[in-house]
This record gives structure tokens, sequence and C-alpha cells, in this order.
């Protein structure tokens, strides 16, 4: 498989998303510049985290006109895999390849720390590893990190079975 990883003004692991790609993965990766238009030689795109222009409006709002996101979601459209990671997801929130939003984390706190989250689907690629209902733990650091969907979206998501993670407390199933 052949990787892109977009870099945005802003970007703060497009590097480290590089780094397990060809030092971890063993796979080719291309570094993509956000004004990029054409993604056709890629198999998997990844929106890494960072603060893509300085997030100074809403995070991902700028980076969602790219034409490297546009490239993206024509991507996407093949069928073909993008992975977000922290800032990434908040900018396919705002392209719209998923839907819903994400909000300023309750009481406005940044927040660093490790989450535990359950395994729902593991028949993709990046589930394949696990078993549904395993419990992992990774760590997070966002102060938008509150996603938000209206009940008709989260019914969608769900019967559409998109949810690979899920919050939880560990001992609770």
């Amino acid at each position: 498989m052949k990787f892109g990883v977009i870099v945005f003004p802003g970007s703060n692991c497009d590097r480290d998303m590089a780094w397990v790609t060809r030092g971890i993965l063993g796979q080719e990766t291309r570094m993509v510049w956000h004004e990029e238009r054409d993604l056709s030689d890629l198999d998997v795109v990844i929106v890494p985290g960072g603060f893509s222009y300085g997030d100074y409006l809403r995070c991902g709002a700028i980076a969602r006109f790219s034409p490297a996101m546009q490239a993206t979601i024509d991507h996407a459209a093949q069928g073909k895999y993008v992975l977000g990671v922290c800032n990434g997801f908040q900018i396919l929130t705002e392209v719209g390849l998923l839907p819903g939003a994400l909000m300023r984390n309750r009481d406005l706190h940044f927040i660093c720390d490790r989450t535990p989250l359950r395994v729902e689907r593991n028949d993709l690629p990046w589930t394949k590893n696990y078993r549904s209902g395993d419990v992992v733990t990774i760590p997070i650091s966002h102060g938008e990190g509150c996603y938000y969907a209206d009940a008709d979206t989260l019914k969608e998501v769900e019967d559409n079975q998109q949810v690979l993670f899920r919050y939880c407390v560990p001992w609770v199933r």
C-alpha cells in the first residue's frame, strides 16, 4: 500500500505519521503538501494532527478549503481509505466526510490524558488485530474533542456500522 500524509501549515504530527507508515509498517509514504490536487497514486490518505492554519477560527475550518482536502474527498468517494487523527479527524468532519461536529470540551478545558476505547468492529484494516469488545487505551490531547451529532445522524451512523471504537469505562461492558 502507498500512503500519503497531508502537510498543512501548522501540522505537527505529519512526520510522526510518516515515521509509522514508513518505519514501522514498512510502506511507501509520500508527504502531500496541502496545495496538491492529485492523490491518485495513493491507497491511503492520512490527515494528521496539529493545528492546521493555526486553527484560529474553529479546528479544521480553514484546512477544509485546501485543494488536498478536495482530492481527499474524491479519494474517499472511490472507496479508498482515509484516516484522520486528532486535528485530522476535525478536518474530516469540517469537509463533511464525517457527519456531526466537534465542540469545545466540557468546562472549556484542554485535556491531555489517556482514555479507554472499546473496539466495536474488527473487520477493517484499522482494527483487524483486535477482538470485538477489546479495550485499548489511547492518548488524547485536545480542546475541541466533544463529538456532537443530532439523533437522526447518530442513528444513521449506528445503522451504517460506522463506529469502530467507543469511549468506555473499561470495567463496564
